[in-house]
């Protein structure tokens, strides 16, 4: 099974926890397109996909919407953390007895560094019916598309700089942050 299978698959789960009636529907399923809409499912739980960014070129509109994940820029995976508090139980005729730790789990997230947000920020080119992957431009020369223009190893673009390049462009774009 190929990768781009493999996601549509994991966003569909997602979004059939949300709605089940959706596969008896025909909203999702094997003989559906896959809509960007559903990326929200995704993006908005605490998976691997939690920590991604897309941004989704629409070539049809030249808009373009993205989508940050709850977690985006955040280790992956979190560390746990036992919050240890102290509680007095009772017993079924009311009586106080011993006191007891219970023991809860939390999730620690710490900052990324910046080249695992650019692995996280994935780019995609909408074309009706079809989505493609962008990556870093490929040049003709080999030893530029290894390094790159200026000697450095070519890179994929972060978040951070698709939005600052869409606003200084004044190209229209919509944030769905699963963050709020």
């Amino acid at each position: 099974m190929n990768l781009a299978l493999q996601l549509k698959r994991a966003i569909e789960a997602a979004v059939l926890l949300v709605h089940p009636d959706w596969a008896k529907s025909g909203m999702v399923g094997e003989e559906v397109q896959a809509f960007s809409d559903f990326l929200v499912y995704a993006l908005d739980s605490d998976s691997v996909l939690g920590h991604w960014a897309i941004a989704v070129f629409d070539e049809a509109s030249g808009f373009v919407d993205v989508y940050r994940g709850r977690h985006y820029g955040k280790v992956y995976p979190p560390k746990k953390v036992k919050n240890r508090k102290r509680s007095v139980s009772r017993s079924r005729g009311g009586r106080k007895g011993n006191d007891s730790e219970s023991a809860r789990v939390k999730w620690k997230y710490k900052d990324c560094d910046e080249a695992t947000k650019r692995a996280n920020t994935l780019t995609l080119r909408y074309l009706p019916g079809h989505y493609q992957p962008l990556l870093p431009e490929l040049t003709k020369n080999a030893e530029e598309r290894r390094y790159g223009r200026g000697g450095e190893l070519s890179q994929r673009v972060a978040l951070e700089e698709i939005l600052s390049t869409l606003e200084k462009w004044n190209v229209l774009h919509v944030v769905t942050d699963g963050r709020a």
